[in-house]
Parts: C-alpha cells; sequence; structure tokens
C-alpha cells in the first residue's frame, strides 16, 4: 500500500535508527499477502540517565508538593495577620498623636483624621467584605444541626451540642460575653481564622464594634479603626446564634463557648471526643 503513515514512523524513528527496518516494518504492517500484524512492535528505550525515579509513579511527587503547599499557605496566612496587626497598631499610633495635637474640640472638628484614607492605605480589612461569609456559615451550621428543616419540631440538645463541638467556626459572628480581660467584653466579629490558642476576628467600626456603644458619642483610636482583632481562647467566654430555618420567622438559638474548653485546632477538635468536666476554673 502506498501510504506516508507518519504517525507509526516518527513512533519507529524513536524505537529504530535504521531507515531500512522501519520500512520492512511498515511494509509488513500493511502488506497485503504479509503479516498484517496490528500492532507495532516498539523498543524500550529507557528512562533518562539523570532521572532516578520511576515514570509513572507520581505519587510520592504530588504528596511532596501538597505538604510544601499547605505549610507555604500557612505562612502566607500567619504573614498577612502579623502585618495587619502591625499596621493597625501604626495606625492607633497615629490618631492618638493627631488627638493629642489637637485637644481643643473646635480644632479637632476643623482638622479631621482622615480614617477612611489611612485605611486604605494600610490596607486594613473592612467587616461588610466578611458579612457574605457570615451567611454562607448561617447555611452550614443550619445543615449541620438541621437536617429537617421541614420538621416541625427541632432535635435535642443532645443531639445539638456534639456537633457543635466539632463544627467549623470560620465565618461565625462571636460576641465575647465574659473575659479575663474586661476591655474585651462586647467586642465582637467575624471568625477569619480559628487556631489553638485564639480567635481572629474581623470586628466592625465605631458604635458597632462593641455591644453598648450605640448611645456613645465617641469611641477610642482601637474602635475607629475596626479591621483584626486575636482574642485568647482561654479565660473568655463566646456567644453566638443559629438562624432556625423558617419561611417568615427570624428566630434564633444562642450558644455560649467555653473558650477555656475550646483550646484546640479546627481539624484536631473535628476527631475529638468531648467529656464534661468541672467548669469553675473557665473566667
Amino acid at each position: 500500500m502506498n501510504r506516508k503513515d507518519p504517525l507509526e514512523r516518527h513512533l519507529l524513528t524513536r524505537c529504530y535508527d535504521s531507515e531500512s527496518r522501519i520500512q520492512e516494518l511498515l511494509a509488513s504492517r500493511y502488506s497485503v499477502s504479509g503479516d498484517q500484524k496490528p500492532s507495532l512492535v516498539l523498543l524500550p528505550t529507557g528512562l533518562a540517565p539523570d532521572s532516578n525515579r520511576p515514570s509513572l509513579n507520581t505519587r510520592t511527587k504530588t504528596r511532596a508538593m501538597d505538604a510544601i503547599r499547605k505549610q507555604k499557605t500557612r505562612y502566607v496566612v500567619r504573614d498577612y495577620i502579623k502585618t495587619t496587626l502591625n499596621n493597625q497598631k501604626k495606625l492607633v499610633k497615629k490618631i492618638q498623636a493627631h488627638n493629642r495635637r489637637y485637644k481643643n474640640v473646635e480644632e479637632a472638628k476643623k482638622k479631621t483624621f482622615p480614617i477612611e484614607r489611612m485605611l486604605e492605605r494600610y490596607s486594613i480589612p473592612r467587616y461588610s467584605d466578611f458579612v457574605a461569609m457570615n451567611n454562607m456559615w448561617q447555611d452550614y451550621i443550619q445543615t449541620l444541626l438541621f437536617p429537617n428543616p421541614d420538621s416541625s419540631t427541632l432535635p435535642g440538645i443532645g443531639t445539638i451540642l456534639p456537633k457543635l463541638a466539632t463544627a467549623d467556626y470560620h465565618g461565625c459572628l462571636l460576641t465575647v460575653i465574659d473575659s479575663s480581660n474586661t476591655l474585651l467584653i462586647g467586642v465582637r466579629g467575624i471568625v477569619v481564622l480559628d487556631t489553638q490558642h485564639t480567635f481572629i476576628l474581623v470586628v466592625p467600626q465605631n458604635e458597632d464594634a462593641k455591644d453598648g456603644n450605640d448611645h456613645k458619642s465617641s469611641f477610642s483610636p482601637t474602635e475607629q479603626v475596626g479591621g483584626l482583632r486575636a482574642i485568647a481562647k482561654k479565660g473568655t467566654l463566646f456567644g453566638f446564634d443559629v438562624l432556625i430555618p423558617k419561611d417568615n420567622e427570624e428566630e434564633c438559638l444562642g450558644f455560649t463557648i467555653a473558650g477555656t474548653r475550646f483550646e484546640f485546632r479546627s481539624p484536631d477538635r473535628a476527631a475529638r471526643k468531648f467529656k464534661n468536666h468541672k467548669v469553675d476554673d473557665i473566667i
């Protein structure tokens, strides 16, 4: 048969140096009275001399790359949080210096601190950007706690509490109910990172920064900045609400987290079985 056979010829050139041998194999493959073999006989080319790893076994390489990627992501997140907290401290000091410079109320009104421009300059995260994350968490926790939303009765507390103990709280809106550090009482924010010993929250500004700020006319520099807050779990009680999935009513269930009993990483807590302990030393 008069055919060029470019694909077969290309494969054979990788295995044979002799052009006559290649022609012989092609003629035998497509001859009318010849062998008419349905396959090509290829010779193994071997591995590259500088490669000691098996060519098909890439599982080890993939696992190593996954470990490096996870470690790199962890470092990037930690570096971002550290940088943001340092920038917030710088901005708070600038506001304090501005307040000392303009102690007179009338002078302060004429020379207002450009808080919005400075927030953009220092890349301080905004609470409003994480509200959608909290909405997603509400959908997640409702699905976890109330698997049958059409049911007229709610699951028992004995069913709900074990699920809450192992749930993921990234995106949850937490409020500090009580703490050994009284300055933290009333602080609220959305969880952006749940570590072993702290909750990293993104908190709102001014009157929304704390419960009870509605009637205040002036706010501290920290409340004006907002951004991220690292709240230690030890010695702190956190409260949060879970909306009950109903059509027309917005009812919710309130729960409390004892931070001292919650000092576990989120992946470790998911596989942990919690037991009852005395709670005398929570606060």
